[in-house]
C-alpha cells in the first residue's frame, strides 16, 4: 500500500512538472510583439509554435529550402527556408498550418501579409484558404480562398482580420498542383501603399486606381493578352481579351470586396489583389 501511495505521489509530481513546463512553453509561444514576421528559418524562435490540423489525410507542411514537387530552382523569398505543402500524392490531402497564439489586443486594425507560390501542374493548381479564429475554442472562419496559379513569389499584402484575432491558419488542399510555398508571413498594423506592393512583387503590369469603383486601368511593359478576375473563392467572375499594353476594363458590375486579378503577357502570368468598392 505504501509503495502504491509513493508511486501515486511521484506520478502526480511528474504530471505537475509536465503541466508547468507545458504552460511555460505555451506562454513563450504566444506572439505579442508586432509587427511579427515568421521567416520559417531554423533560427526562428516562433516556428516551433506553429501547429498543424489534418482535415483530410495526414500530409504535413514542412520547412525546407526546395519544393517537394515543381518550382525547380525557386529559393526562399528571404533567408533559406519556407513553408512547403508537398502535394505529392494523388489524394485530396488538406491540412491547416496554424500560427502560434497571438495577443493582438494592441492592434486596432490587424492585417496579415505573406508571399506565396502556387504553381500549376498541367491545368491544375492547389486550393489555398486563409482562416482565423478569435479564441482557442472558436470555430474557424474563412477569410479568403483562391486557386489561381502563382509561379513566382507573389505578395499578398494588407489583408484585414478582426481585432483580437487569436490564430490564423493557412490551409492547402491538394488539387493535383505542384507544391504550395509560403514565406515571410507577417501580422502588423502597418499598411503598404500600392506602389510598395508593386515594387515588392517586381511586377510588369500595374492596375489603378486600387481600390476601384467602376473603371480599372491597366498598363504593362509589354502587350497584355488577357486579364481574368477571380473572387475570393477562386471563381472566375470576369474574362477580358485585351491584346494591348494599356487600357481600361469595366468592373462596375462586381460586388464590393476583394478580388484576384490575373494578367497574361508574353513573359508569363502575374496575379494581384484589387479591392472593389
Amino acid at each position: 500500500m505504501k509503495t502504491k501511495l509513493l508511486f501515486k505521489k511521484m506520478k502526480n509530481r511528474y504530471l505537475f512538472l509536465f503541466l508547468a513546463v507545458f504552460s511555460v512553453s505555451a506562454v513563450k509561444a504566444q506572439v505579442s510583439t508586432f509587427p511579427w514576421t515568421e521567416t520559417f528559418e531554423d533560427s526562428s524562435p516562433t516556428r516551433p509554435g506553429w501547429t498543424q490540423i489534418y482535415e483530410t489525410n495526414t500530409m504535413p507542411w514542412t520547412f525546407v529550402s526546395s519544393a517537394t514537387t515543381g518550382s525547380i530552382g525557386i529559393t526562399a523569398f528571404a533567408g533559406t527556408k519556407f513553408a512547403n505543402f508537398p502535394a505529392n500524392s494523388s489524394s485530396a490531402d488538406k491540412t491547416k498550418l496554424v500560427t502560434p497564439p497571438l495577443n493582438t489586443a494592441g492592434l486596432a486594425t490587424p492585417k496579415i501579409s505573406f508571399y506565396l507560390i502556387n504553381p500549376q501542374q498541367g491545368a491544375n493548381a492547389n486550393w489555398v484558404r486563409i482562416y482565423y479564429r478569435l479564441s482557442p475554442t472558436d470555430p474557424w472562419n474563412m477569410l479568403m480562398g483562391f486557386q489561381p496559379p502563382f509561379s513566382a513569389w507573389y505578395f499578398f499584402g494588407n489583408i484585414g482580420v478582426p481585432p483580437n484575432v487569436y490564430q490564423i491558419a493557412i490551409e492547402c488542399e491538394n488539387a493535383q498542383g505542384y507544391s504550395t510555398l509560403v514565406d515571410n508571413f507577417t501580422v502588423s498594423n502597418d499598411v503598404l501603399s500600392v506602389n510598395d506592393v508593386m515594387a515588392s512583387s517586381g511586377s510588369s503590369i500595374k492596375y489603378y486606381p486600387n481600390p476601384v469603383k467602376n473603371a480599372l486601368n491597366y498598363t504593362g511593359r509589354e502587350r497584355i493578352n488577357e486579364i481574368n478576375i477571380y473572387d475570393v473563392n477562386g471563381k472566375k467572375v470576369q474574362a477580358h481579351k485585351v491584346n494591348s499594353e494599356k487600357g481600361t476594363i469595366d468592373v462596375s458590375a462586381l460586388n464590393d470586396g476583394m478580388y484576384i486579378i490575373s494578367g497574361t503577357a508574353g513573359s508569363g502570368t502575374e496575379t494581384f489583389k484589387i479591392i472593389k468598392n
